[in-house]
């Protein structure tokens, strides 16, 4: 679809968005917000070919992916060196949606916004590794006739169909259908994927000030021939998991695990919300969010040393992840004398329950080898059946809250945001019950109309962390954990560029697993960094989007020596991303090109070895026709064009996987 170059997030616009929504304040001016958010439009996943929510991260330096969707056990990533909270860093239109996975099909979402640090008062209780909000797609006011085709080149076909309107008298009732569909051969040699997922996304304009809206979403992922990760040690020896130095990096279309290996997602969500503008100055809205995330893994961990010889050790168990919640939020605008207020005040109630196959979960030693020649093995036995994922419950959290929070405009120039989060918090089996405050503080000043500076203070209130099912001491569960961030920022706003520039700092308690495989909770790890990002169409030809991370992130407290004032496991002290387009004068035809970098990673907590720097470089090109009037947008996108080989890092952790090699993707857009 061709948008005009003023419509906001469109490429025209260099893809600068104006708003976002802001956890509990709404919808606000990005501009005259004091946290640090970045907001993916449609047409910019499009125009990536965006299959995963890494795919359309890529041109934030802020953002690092951490495994793959086709390969490993997860699409993971971090923020700003810290992984989103597993049971609450993702949220379905500011709703909580649980899920360990992080493969909502994009195809569905509008808009993506992440919201960089501790989100305590805006989004509630939870870790403080960034918030991920997807946009579901609503009705549209015109009719939307959409489908799309994609191809990769390993022979990965990709339809999308995308209907959307209204109807009825004075169009009172909207609806927008979505349909996906995705089977055949991913970039690693015989792996395989398949992809399922539709939803529906319902309005009923009650009155013109009373608006109900539904929506359900159903996804499946199952792909073959991948392992959950690369463990580097010294022996290769599956019982081992004190790192060592790690392996070179391997190409990324090398199956290292058998052909028969799975992992298979599941997403089931519905939500319903009923928003009532009670005056000029006042509304409300009342929210509810469900969601089930099945999680079916048969996989190996590769054990290796830095020759290539190791041990695969099959993990096979299943988990069910639910999650609801239910929120009451009344917005409205009062003033006093020169003071201008924006209140808000709800409460909301959220549940989050865990289980998995228990005593039904299934370890196994596949046997060894060496890299260069990987073993295929026999399988040893087969998947547990979806139903063994509720076999025994090892988490039930509640978290009871009540949010309050004040925007006090000073004049035309200062802005001061005070707000607080009451909440219990409630964990049955790592029994605890306890309340906390969280505030968040913030000032922000306007010297002039396009310029904003501020500072920011929030906390986070989360529960203890559970050891996962591969250590020792899987099932344990941790006392709760408070953080805290404090945040100085300038945000420029300009007609044809943008640029943001933040520093930062986060405490937060440490979790890790240490070398007898034992996870636990002991220490602080802090977080220190500044980010710089801009946005710009130089020219009606040139647009231009660049930042920049760099980041101190190390371990203190620990009670340990050989691991205080080292730096964190698998995080990047600097990472800088550069992408532009070119639309060719005369034609209808824009090519683009990105890079991004990615600076050493340690391995083990001592510091002593480190995987290498990458860099990766991607190109492409989109040309627009109308053949009988219809509009079609043709899309070629390369991905990682030198085919380099590199390891992906997981914040925390010594665990490898492998990048994705180089990728080609056709697309065809047809809007009838």
């Amino acid at each position: 679809m061709i948008s005009g170059d003023d419509v906001p997030g469109s490429s025209g616009a260099g893809y600068r968005a104006q708003a976002a929504p802001v956890g509990v304040l709404g919808d606000k001016s990005l501009q005259n917000t004091p946290y640090s958010i970045d907001v993916y439009s449609r047409e910019l996943m499009d125009n990536l070919q965006a299959r995963s929510i890494s795919d359309v991260t890529k041109l934030d330096a802020s953002v690092s992916p951490s495994s793959g969707d086709l390969v490993t056990e997860n699409n993971a990533l971090a923020i700003r060196g810290l992984s989103p909270d597993s049971e609450t860093g993702q949220k379905l239109d500011g709703m909580n949606f649980r899920s360990r996975a992080k493969d909502l099909p994009l195809e569905h979402i509008e808009s993506v916004d992440i919201l960089k640090g501790a989100g305590g008062f805006l989004y509630g209780f939870g870790a403080p590794g960034g918030i991920i909000n997807y946009n579901l797609k609503r009705p549209t006011e015109q009719p939307t006739r959409t489908l799309n085709l994609q191809l990769m080149d390993s022979g990965l076909p990709l339809v999308h169909g995308d209907l959307g309107g209204r109807f009825g008298g004075n169009d009172q009732f909207g609806y927008r259908i979505n349909a996906v569909h995705e089977s055949g051969d991913t970039y690693i040699n015989d792996g395989k994927s398949r992809r399922r997922s539709a939803s529906i996304a319902l309005d009923w304009r009650i009155t013109p000030d009373l608006v109900w809206q539904v929506d359900a979403l159903k996804a499946n992922h199952n792909r073959k021939g991948g392992q959950w990760s690369v463990i580097p040690n010294a022996d290769g020896e599956s019982s081992n998991f004190t790192p060592a130095a790690p392996l070179d990096a391997i190409d990324g279309d090398k199956r290292l695990a058998p052909e028969w290996t799975s992992y298979e997602s599941i997403q089931e969500t519905w939500g319903t919300d009923l928003n009532w503008q009670i005056s000029e100055r006042w509304s409300l809205q009342l929210a509810h969010r469900q969601s089930d995330n099945y999680r079916l893994f048969h996989l190996p961990g590769i054990f290796a040393n830095a020759e290539g010889d190791y041990s695969a050790y099959l993990y096979n168990y299943n988990n069910l992840f639910e999650s609801e919640q239910s929120q009451l939020k009344l917005s409205g605008k009062v003033n006093t004398g020169f003071i201008r207020h924006e209140l808000v005040a709800g409460v909301s109630h959220t549940e989050t329950v865990s289980s998995n196959s228990g005593p039904l979960n299934q370890f196994v030693d596949l046997g060894s080898g060496n890299l260069s020649d990987p073993e295929e093995f026999t399988e040893p036995l087969g998947r547990l059946p979806k139903s063994a994922a509720e076999t025994e419950e090892y988490s039930r959290v509640k978290r009871r809250e009540l949010f309050l929070s004040d925007t006090l405009k000073v004049g035309q120039n200062w802005d001061l945001i005070i707000g607080a989060r009451h909440g219990n918090l409630k964990d049955e089996f790592g029994d605890y019950d306890e309340s906390e405050i969280t505030p968040s503080l913030a000032v922000i000043h306007r010297p002039v109309e396009w310029l904003s500076l501020y500072a920011s203070y929030i906390e986070a209130f989360e529960q203890g962390e559970v050891a996962p099912e591969t250590a020792a001491n899987a099932g344990e569960v941790f006392d709760p954990l408070v953080s805290e961030q404090q945040e100085l920022g300038i945000k420029i706003e300009r007609n044809d560029w943008s640029a943001n520039a933040a520093i930062f700092q986060l405490r937060r308690g440490l979790s890790y697993t240490d070398s007898n495989n034992v996870f636990t909770q002991d220490g602080e790890a802090h977080y220190e960094g500044v980010e710089l990002s801009t946005k710009a169409r130089l020219t009606p030809q040139w647009m231009l989007s660049a930042s920049a991370l760099w980041l101190d992130a190390q371990n203190e407290q620990t009670g340990d020596t050989s691991r205080d004032g080292e730096r964190i496991q698998g995080v990047a002290s600097e990472q800088f991303k550069l992408y532009g387009e070119y639309r060719v004068s005369g034609m209808p035809l824009t090519l683009t090109a990105g890079a991004q970098y990615v600076g050493e990673r340690p391995v083990d907590p001592q510091g002593q070895w480190e995987v290498d720097a990458y860099t990766l470089v991607d190109a492409g090109a989109r040309y627009d026709v109308k053949p009988g009037g219809v509009p079609v947008t043709l899309r070629l996108n390369v991905e990682n064009l030198a085919d380099e080989a590199y390891w992906l890092t997981s914040s925390g952790s010594g665990s490898l996987a492998q990048g994705a090699p180089r990728t080609v993707k056709l697309g065809a857009q047809i809007d009838f």
